[in-house]
């Protein structure tokens, strides 16, 4: 029921930004101007070349929801995701941005919460025991709180500044055998998981601590390199709100196991390899990659860092 009202309430504002007036007052439109930019970690903009898709989400000063307006990828790349809208004179406001919020992202209690920490981002699937989570999207996340000039008329402007609240996952896993290709229904024998994933990060771009799950991202075969791998995988951040990595923050821990049998081959925590590996690992960065190798041979299995990794970490200048 809930997510039904949500639904509705959406319908309701959706249409606000993008006929480009805040609904309070039509007269004289177009007091306000939101611009977006994106930094990674540089002090570049490069927003354009990282999100496709921007929300925007406008609150009043008691935190209720004004509007709601959407800028594609066409008005990303060309400049032209400049929100313009009318806010009353005098008054505080607050407005959220949301970078690629597609498939896997769906924004919980922004029409009934009042205070950001508790409205999410998270997958639409964790809120349904019956639909595996199988990804994230590269989200991010920025805010700008301000005052409206008390002059009439008077023009304000201002940028809000995103930041990632993901980390790209990219896991490949060698020397398993191949899917049996003279069946055509055979699919891929492995399942690989993630316990104790974040499952939600506030409108404070903050990871929710109380709310973990499992993932299952889906795993292809990389014929060329003769092994299994991610594709696209995104995990919410694994830093805590000072930009260290923390246990607490990181309590995933990674399994894959066969499908048929259910047999466990590897389980392995993520906070622990992150710590060995902290010279060549950084996910504490803007643009945060976590790399990650797993190789079955005749004595075992190990989990390393993988080759091509560390080789772009070390470029060749001669």
């Amino acid at each position: 029921m809930v997510k039904f009202i949500q639904n509705i309430i959406w319908m309701l504002v959706a249409t606000v930004l993008t006929t480009s007036c805040i609904k309070e007052d039509m007269d004289d439109c177009h007091n306000v101007t939101i611009y977006f930019q994106y930094l990674a970690d540089g002090d570049k903009d490069v927003l354009h070349q990282y999100m496709s898709k921007v929300d925007l989400y406008v609150f009043d000063e008691n935190g209720h929801v004004l509007g709601v307006g959407s800028y594609n990828q066409d008005e990303l790349t060309n400049f032209k995701a400049v929100p313009s809208f009318k806010l009353k004179p005098g008054r505080r406001y607050k407005v959220v941005a949301v970078g690629n919020p597609y498939d896997h992202t769906e924004v919980v209690n922004y029409a009934t919460e009042t205070d950001f920490a508790n409205i999410y981002l998270q997958d639409p699937g964790w809120g349904d025991p019956d639909v595996p989570v199988t990804n994230h999207d590269y989200n991010y996340l920025g805010e700008k709180e301000f005052v409206m000039p008390d002059q009439a008329g008077v023009m304000y402007r201002d940028t809000v500044t995103l930041y990632s609240s993901h980390v790209k996952v990219d896991v490949e896993i060698h020397g398993l055998p191949a899917p049996d290709a003279s069946r055509q229904d055979a699919g891929i024998p492995y399942q690989l998981s993630f316990e104790n994933s974040n499952a939600q990060t506030s409108f404070e771009n903050e990871v929710n601590l109380s709310e973990k799950g499992t993932i299952y991202p889906e795993l292809i075969y990389d014929n060329e390199n003769k092994c299994y791998r991610t594709q696209n995988l995104a995990l919410f951040r694994m830093d805590d709100t000072d930009g260290e990595l923390s246990a607490d923050y990181c309590e995933h821990v990674m399994v894959l196991k066969e499908i048929n049998t259910g047999k466990e081959l590897i389980r392995g925590n993520l906070y622990n390899y992150l710590v060995r590996n902290s010279d060549v690992i950084d996910v504490t960065k803007q643009e945060a990659e976590l790399p990650i190798s797993v190789t079955f041979n005749s004595v075992g299995v190990s989990i390393t860092v993988p080759q091509w990794y560390i080789e772009n970490l070390t470029p060749d200048y001669n």
